[in-house]
């Protein structure tokens, strides 16, 4: 899948109501929480989002992909 695609379906998600005070925007938590889905590292996520220019903690995505 390519990443401009999983990108536009993260947008797509309705997830508001799950991260209600978080700094984050929704569509980024989905996405990150979609690439660890997909079988990528915490400190995988953590990486790709670097090179879009979010700086995120591992431990901040890891509370993304447990809730």
């Amino acid at each position: 899948m390519q990443l401009a695609n999983l990108l536009r379906e993260t947008l797509d998600v309705d997830c508001d109501e799950v991260w209600e005070n978080e700094r984050t925007p929704t569509p980024v938590r989905v996405f990150g929480v979609r690439l660890h889905s997909m079988g990528l590292s915490v400190r995988e996520v953590v990486a790709v989002l670097e090179l879009l220019g979010i700086d995120r903690s591992h431990g901040a995505i890891w509370n993304w992909t447990h809730k």
